[in-house]
């Protein structure tokens, strides 16, 4: 009985949520900042994999990025903050990519 409560305990609960960003990613010294459709969405920068990085460097204005994160997606003034999470890289093309409309101005930088 023990062995089950401690595994219940170390296992979390995975929220996927895909955003589209509006321009490049911008590099802080302990974040990165994605400008997306919904707002202002910050990624720690702590324990992100090398992997993680690349998909964020390479990521282009209208590409969506899947998020996976315990964490809730709760914005206050379209502002919100992972420190725990998974990305992924969706091709413009992905069917919930698709469904996402971009209504701000796009920026390259």
């Amino acid at each position: 009985m023990l062995c089950l409560a401690l595994s219940l305990s170390a296992c979390k609960v995975l929220k996927t949520h895909i955003i589209k960003v509006t321009s490049s990613t911008e590099a802080q010294p302990h974040e990165v900042l994605l400008k997306t459709t919904k707002g202002y969405v910050y990624l720690s920068t702590q324990n992100m994999t090398d992997k993680q990085k690349h998909i964020l460097k390479y990521l282009r204005p209208f590409q969506c990025l899947e998020i996976k994160t315990p964490e809730q997606f709760a914005m206050q003034n379209r502002v919100v903050r992972f420190s725990d999470f998974k990305i992924r890289a969706l091709v413009e093309a992905d069917r919930e990519c698709r469904k996402i409309k971009v209504t701000t101005r796009i920026e390259m930088h």
